[in-house]
C-alpha cells in the first residue's frame, strides 16, 4: 500500500469522525432542547394549575371563588328549588383593630374551614369578601335553608383561635333568600344582603329570612329614592328638620321638642323619613347625613329664648362610630349659650345594638358634656331592662304600640304601671310616644304618665311653625283633669 493510500485513508477517518462528533453535538443540542420543551410544559401545567386555583378558590381562605360560584350557578338549573345564605361576622373590625390584621387573617381562616366541613355535598361556600361569606344551597327549600343558616351561624359561634393566649370569638349574622325561577346570581346574592341587613339591624347574631317584613322593607327601598337623589337633596339643603312638640299635661305646657328629619322637595312635597331614613343609615353611604349645624340651628331656635324647653334629637349609626373629636365639637357647638341639660340625645336601639361597647363609650362622653340621653321607642325590637342599665339614660320613650286602644279596653296598662313604677325607682323621666286619643291622654294621665308627644297634643311642622305657638299653654281638655 503506497503511502499515499494511507494518507487518503487516514483523512477520510478523520473526516467521518469529525461529522460523526458533529452529529453527536447535534443530537446532544436536541435532546437538551426536547428535555426543555418538556420541562416547560411540566412548568406550564403547574402554572396553570396555580392560576386556576386563584381562580376558582380564595387565596386567604381557600374557600370558593366568587367566579368560580358564577360558573356554577350558570350551569345550575334555577328552578326556585335552590338557595343562598350571607354570612357575615358581628364586629369583625375590632379582631383586626385590637390583634393585627395577622390575627384577623389567622380567624378568618379558622372560621373559613369551620364552614366548609360543616358544609354537605349539595352546598358550597364562597367567599365574597372581608368577612362575608355565602353558602349556595342546591336543591333545598327555603325553611331547610333558613334552619342551615342558623347552624353556620352556630359554627361560627363556637369557632376561636388563640391570640397571645387570649381566645379570640365573634358571632355572626347570616340572610336567607330563596333563588327565583330563572334569577341572575347578583339577583340572588341582592336579596340574601337584604336578609342578612335585617340580620344586622336586629343586633346580629341572628338569622333573617327574605320575605314579610323583611322584603317589603327591601321593595320600599328598591323603589324608593337612590343614594344620587338623596346627595343631590342634601346639596340643595332639601333635608331639613320639623320638630313636634313634647307636653307636660300636669302643667299644660310644653317642656320639649323633638327634631325630626324631613325631605322637602322643591316642589313643596315632604317625604316622610320611612321613605328615605333607611339608604340615609345604611353603612355604604355614610356620607349622605345633613351637617351638624342644622341641628345646632334648631337647638338655638328654641333653647336660648325659653330655659324651660329642651331639644331632643336622634342619634345615627354615623354618629356612633365618629372619632372622639367630632363628637365633643358637635357637642360644644349644640350646647353653646345653652345650659346643657337642655340638649337630648335619643339613642336610636338598632344604631346602639351594632357595637353596645362604642355606644356606652359615646353617650358617657356626650352624658359628661351635660347633655341627656334618652333611650327611643323602648319596648320595641331588644329593649330590655339591661339596656337601660347599660346606657344610664335620663329619659325612656315608651313606644306608640303600648298606648293602642288605651281607654277602649285595649292596650298594655301593666306594662305601662310597672314602667311607671320602675320610671321613679331608677330615676329616669318617662314619656309617652304617639298619643293620639283623648282616651290614650286620659289612661296615661290616670297611670301617673304626664309628658307626652303626639298628634293629639301637636304634629309635626316647620321651626318657624313652632317657634310661634310653643309657649301657648295645651287646651284645657287636655291637661290633667283635677280631682276634688
Amino acid at each position: 500500500m503506497s503511502t499515499l493510500t494511507i494518507i487518503i485513508g487516514l483523512l477520510a477517518g478523520t473526516a467521518a469522525l469529525t461529522g460523526l462528533g458533529v452529529a453527536l453535538r447535534q443530537w446532544q443540542r436536541r435532546a437538551e432542547e426536547i428535555a426543555g420543551l418538556r420541562q416547560r410544559q411540566v412548568d406550564l401545567v403547574a402554572e396553570n394549575a396555580r392560576l386556576m386555583r386563584m381562580v376558582e378558590y380564595d387565596d386567604l381562605t381557600s374557600a370558593r371563588s366568587r367566579r368560580y360560584l358564577r360558573e356554577l350557578f350558570a350551569r345550575t338549573r334555577q328552578d326556585g328549588s335552590n338557595a343562598m345564605i350571607f354570612v357575615d361576622l358581628d364586629e369583625f373590625k375590632s379582631v383586626n383593630d385590637g390583634f393585627g390584621h395577622r390575627a384577623g387573617d389567622g380567624f378568618l381562616r379558622r372560621i373559613a374551614q369551620a364552614l366548609r366541613n360543616e358544609c354537605r355535598e349539595q352546598e358550597t361556600l364562597f367567599r365574597h369578601g372581608g368577612d362575608e361569606f355565602c353558602i349556595y344551597l342546591q336543591g333545598v327549600p327555603l325553611d331547610a335553608a333558613a334552619e342551615r343558616a342558623r347552624t353556620f351561624v352556630q359554627v361560627v359561634r363556637d369557632t376561636s383561635v388563640d391570640v397571645s393566649g387570649v381566645t379570640v370569638r365573634r358571632t355572626a349574622s347570616a340572610g336567607v333568600a330563596r333563588i327565583d325561577p330563572k334569577q341572575d346570581m347578583m339577583g340572588a346574592l341582592y336579596y340574601a344582603d337584604e336578609a342578612l341587613y335585617a340580620a344586622k339591624q336586629a343586633g346580629g347574631n341572628c338569622v333573617r329570612v327574605t320575605e314579610g317584613e323583611t322584603l317589603r322593607s327591601m321593595i320600599a327601598r328598591r323603589t324608593g329614592p337612590r343614594a344620587e337623589d338623596l346627595a343631590e337633596a342634601l346639596r340643595r339643603e332639601e333635608i331639613t328638620y320639623y320638630v313636634q312638640p313634647i307636653y307636660d299635661t300636669r302643667a299644660g305646657r310644653a317642656v320639649g321638642v323633638e327634631a325630626l328629619i324631613r325631605w322637602v322637595r322643591s316642589d313643596g312635597d315632604v317625604v316622610l323619613p320611612a321613605k328615605f331614613i333607611d339608604m340615609m343609615t345604611r353603612s355604604q353611604h355614610r356620607n349622605l347625613s345633613p351637617p351638624d349645624s342644622a341641628l345646632v340651628e334648631v337647638a338655638q331656635s328654641f333653647c336660648p329664648v325659653n330655659d324651660q324647653l329642651y331639644c331632643a334629637f336622634n342619634i345615627s349609626a354615623q354618629m356612633l362610630e365618629r372619632p372622639v373629636e367630632d363628637n365633643m365639637a358637635f357637642a360644644s357647638a349644640l350646647t353653646r349659650g345653652l345650659n346643657p341639660s337642655q340638649v337630648v340625645l335619643e339613642l336610636v336601639e338598632s344604631a346602639a345594638i351594632r357595637n353596645p361597647a362604642r355606644a356606652r363609650e359615646v353617650l358617657q362622653q356626650f352624658r359628661a358634656h351635660g347633655i341627656r340621653i334618652a333611650l327611643d321607642d323602648f319596648g320595641t325590637g331588644f329593649s330590655n331592662l339591661e339596656r337601660l342599665q347599660d346606657f344610664e339614660v335620663d329619659i325612656v320613650k315608651i313606644d306608640r304600640r303600648f298606648l293602642r286602644g288605651l281607654g277602649m279596653g285595649q292596650g298594655d296598662r301593666g306594662i305601662l304601671r310597672a314602667l311607671h313604677a320602675l320610671s321613679r325607682d331608677m330615676g329616669f323621666a318617662l314619656i309617652a310616644e304617639g298619643v293620639e286619643t283623648e282616651q290614650e291622654l286620659q289612661v296615661l294621665q290616670e297611670i301617673g304618665i304626664h309628658t307626652a308627644q303626639g298628634y293629639l297634643l301637636g304634629r309635626p311642622e316647620t321651626v318657624d311653625y313652632w317657634q310661634a305657638r310653643i309657649n301657648q299653654p295645651l287646651a284645657p281638655g287636655l291637661c290633667l283633669r283635677k280631682t276634688a
